[in-house]
């Protein structure tokens, strides 16, 4: 049995903080798959991967926190995010030279009262066209935001082209859903993931920890381990170590310096540094 060129190719694996770079026929990765493979025997193919790049209008450099939390003394990660705080967080982690030169305090949508905190992100936001609101002219700022709209707002930051290889059973087509390219793209660059069943559930609401654990990875904040952090950092009465989210929370509610790791993608943190001042966004 022969197995085509395109049928190999079209196998696009996940890797978080990596992107993939092709199939090779070795191990050392000098023989690219580029032709049909007799399928006569056993074969392995291997991936080859390079380490994934923060998007250029992204801050990926100055690892401060943009999640604060609650006075409560809890992070929530498992309830929902709301779409004004989606908006906020990216303006935040924009390069400061992106959010001046765009800066704006105007928008279209009906929804948006010009006085509210949220006002002047989504504005910005919406000039850059990272995010959007409905065709009936509203953004719906207080309500949860999908896992298939989280998705199209990293993908947006990506300048590569669509990607139409399916990677989820439940997205196949854009007749499955309006964010195909997009959840492919994010896919593709290892920022989301699905779950175990193969799914994406793309209307679903994504959850905190869901989206620092994203924006981590678009950003290439990525603690490998415990270890990789540092004594007396902000903590959680919910974010208990063991939970599959605790490094990325620790991660997005801690202002440090940081080093990269041999691997060109995990992180070891260094000393903590001052938080942010964004009061000047918000006038």
């Amino acid at each position: 049995t022969k197995v085509p060129e395109a049928t190999v190719n079209a196998k696009t694996p996940i890797r978080t903080g990596f992107t993939f770079d092709g199939w090779y026929l070795d191990s050392a990765l000098t023989k690219p798959v580029s032709g049909p493979i007799t399928m006569d025997k056993d074969i392995t193919v291997y991936a080859k991967w390079k380490a994934g790049t923060v998007p250029p209008t992204l801050n990926g450099d100055d690892h401060f926190a943009y999640i604060i939390g609650y006075d409560t003394g809890d992070v929530r990660p498992l309830a929902n995010i709301p779409r004004s705080e989606v908006a906020t967080i990216f303006f935040r982690l924009l390069k400061d030279e992106i959010r001046d030169g765009n800066f704006t305090k105007t928008n279209s949508y009906k929804d948006i009262d010009p006085k509210a905190w949220y006002n002047n992100p989504i504005s910005t936001m919406s000039k850059l066209k990272i995010v959007s609101g409905d065709p009936d002219g509203r953004f719906r700022p207080e309500e949860p935001i999908t896992r298939a709209e989280f998705a199209t707002i990293c993908a947006r930051f990506d300048t590569s082209s669509p990607v139409q290889t399916a990677m989820f059973s439940d997205v196949q087509s854009k007749a499955d859903h309006w964010a195909f390219e997009y959840i492919n793209k994010a896919a593709s660059l290892g920022w989301i993931n699905g779950y175990e069943d193969g799914t994406f559930r793309p209307d679903d609401y994504i959850t905190r920890a869901e989206a620092m654990t994203v924006i981590n990875r678009v950003l290439q904040r990525i603690p490998e381990t415990e270890s990789d952090l540092l004594p007396k950092m902000v903590t959680w009465v919910d974010n208990k170590s063991g939970e599959w989210y605790y490094l990325a929370v620790q991660e997005a509610t801690n202002s440090h310096d940081f080093k990269r790791k041999t691997d060109g993608v995990h992180e070891t943190w260094t000393k903590f540094t001052e938080p942010r001042d964004w009061s000047t966004y918000e006038k």
